[in-house]
């Protein structure tokens, strides 16, 4: 081993800033095991590092998220150099140990005295181990396990007094994730009723932490589902009060912003048990007596906690009935009687949710989600022109490539005429003429709507033309010109050339990359046309006119451009 091969190891961007973490002396508690090498260093978190020697070469894992994958990042390039400065020394491969059944049979050999000396001193650094032992010698497992080393565990992990970082949060979360691992062990051990108070107190943490934490990746919420899944273990394993968990259940849900407890219901439903579950039901039920009347979209975190809640509990001990009779209390939208709807129709009551969907399309304004429902109703009903209807009202209000994909596949035999109607409705949107401008989507999209339903339609030629006439937005341009090349190469090559103009536009090494890209499926229809010299031409030209920029001609040479 050598820095040679460190660097062969690692890109050069990782060795680099590796090379950087090593001299400044961010790696420590370097440890050398036979052929593994281990170390803690500091980043922009604390990492952990472990490198294996193998007769292959180098192999090394991080608690990054790119040493979790695999990758050899800089930390595990520092902590090689780090290894390399102290000698690159390994010592021998760790002998294999002692099987299970040799070491029964000595310890079946073992005095019992120097057994029991050997249990208490493991026990003493274990305090689980300690519990269970207590428990087997007659103490109250209520009592048994001093829950106070993982109580500060839990808080070492999750309480921070600065903010951290997205590239920080993984590691955070990671060591959350292991002291949430040790709560859980807590339940297969004979625990379960301490393991839900501490994940109680683990979602208090969290839950005081969140704002100090970035959760772009959703770490939080990965977190906050853990503790719950082995709260509702430990609640199934143990014999929590069923009433004081409904209250607690409840508590958490109405207080919580981060959604704490707020699915409990169905999966708690068994450990509540029947005075559980009435205790629930008088809380909730009081929080939903207690809201005020409901104003038109009014969407606040208290009454959409309270009414899932309660919709939750209709649906655990009413079916859709109960369901529908906590919806309908609050309908003061389109969204309200989409819900009712959706309900009644997944029980196959088509009828009823045909009368909601006619109230919520006279009462509130056009909503395109109640007129596909009721469409899909009518279709069911083979009552197809009323469906037609419903979905033109869609495509009319909305003129896109879905609502016009609904249409066609409802209408079956019948499309042909709605179709005459849409598509002269699409060619009679504003044209637009310009194309690949510096600044894309600044201008009217013409008739790309048109340019999509030919292309869908599989009628290349007939959206080329629509194109032509009407204008499209810059990548229907593209995709219609690429169409257009299996027939007339010459129309096509326009197009891909004032696209990779376009990309050199926005000066950056990407659409640089893009640009050379669109040249090279240029060159090739130049080609198709007999026509390579004036490729070449329009190539030198370009050359000449962008010769400051480096990237750009590094990505033309590195496509093998003229």
């Amino acid at each position: 081993m050598s820095e040679r091969s460190v660097r062969r190891r690692a890109d050069a961007r990782s060795f680099e800033r590796g090379q950087a973490y090593f001299k400044a002396g961010r790696v420590r508690r370097l440890t050398v095991a036979g052929t593994t090498v281990t170390s803690i260093v500091d980043g922009t978190s604390v990492y952990r590092v472990r490198l294996e020697i193998t007769s292959t070469g180098l192999d090394g894992r991080c608690s990054c998220p790119y040493g979790a994958e695999g990758v050899f990042c800089k930390h595990c390039v520092a902590t090689a150099l780090a290894w390399l400065e102290e000698g690159g020394e390994v010592g021998e491969p760790r002998p294999q140990p002692v099987t299970d059944e040799r070491l029964r049979e000595f310890l079946l050999g073992k005095d019992p005295t120097w057994l029991v000396e050997q249990l208490l001193a493991v026990a003493r650094a274990d305090p689980l181990l300690r519990a269970r032992l207590d428990v087997a010698a007659g103490a109250d497992v209520h009592d048994a396990y001093d829950d106070r080393a993982l109580r500060e565990r839990l808080e070492g992990a999750i309480e921070i007094g600065y903010f951290v970082e997205y590239g920080e949060a993984y590691s955070y979360f990671q060591g959350v994730g292991e002291a949430l691992d040790a709560v859980a062990e807590l339940v297969d051990a004979g625990f379960p009723d301490v393991a839900v108070t501490l994940a109680e107190y683990a979602l208090g943490l969290l839950e005081e932490a969140a704002d100090r934490v970035d959760d772009s990746d959703g770490g939080l919420r990965e977190a906050i589902g853990r503790a719950e899944e082995i709260h509702l273990d430990a609640c199934s394993a143990g014999e929590p009060d069923p009433v004081s968990l409904a209250e607690r259940l409840v508590e958490r849900a109405l207080a919580s912003d981060y959604e704490v407890f707020l699915t409990a219901l169905p999966d708690y439903e068994l450990v509540l048990g029947p005075a559980g579950m009435a205790r629930y039901r008088e809380l909730v039920e009081q929080a939903w007596n207690d809201l005020p009347p409901k104003k038109r979209n009014d969407y606040s975190t208290r009454r959409f906690v309270v009414t899932y809640l309660m919709e939750q509990l209709a649906e655990c001990s009413g079916g859709a009935d109960a369901l529908i009779e906590v919806l309908a209390r609050d309908v003061s939208s389109g969204y309200d009687v989409l819900r009712i709807a959706e309900r009644l129709c997944a029980d196959g009551r088509d009828d009823e949710a045909l009368d909601w969907l006619g109230r919520g399309m006279a009462e509130f304004p056009p909503d395109s989600r109640l007129r596909s429902l009721a469409a899909d109703c009518h279709l069911r009903a083979g009552r197809r022109a009323e469906a037609g209807e419903l979905l033109w009202a869609n495509f009319a209000d909305h003129p896109v490539l879905e609502n016009y994909i609904a249409l066609h596949n409802a209408m079956a035999e019948q499309f042909p005429a709605w179709r005459d109607r849409a598509v002269a409705t699409l060619r009679e949107e504003p044209a637009a003429s310009a194309r690949f401008t510096p600044v894309p989507y600044a201008r009217p999209a013409g008739r790309s709507v048109l340019v999509e339903v030919l292309l869908w339609e599989g009628d290349a030629q007939a959206a080329w033309q629509a194109a032509v006439d009407g204008g499209c937005r810059d990548e229907l341009w593209l995709r219609v010109a690429r169409e257009r090349a299996a027939t007339h190469p010459a129309d096509a090559i326009p197009v891909l050339l004032a696209a990779a103009d376009q990309a050199i536009g926005h000066k950056n090494r990407n659409s640089y990359k893009t640009a050379a890209g669109l040249l090279t499926e240029a060159g090739v229809l130049f080609a198709r046309c007999d026509r390579p010299d004036d490729f070449r031409s329009h190539l030198a030209a370009l050359r000449d006119a962008h010769r400051p920029k480096r990237a750009l001609r590094e990505e033309l040479d590195r496509a093998d451009l003229p």
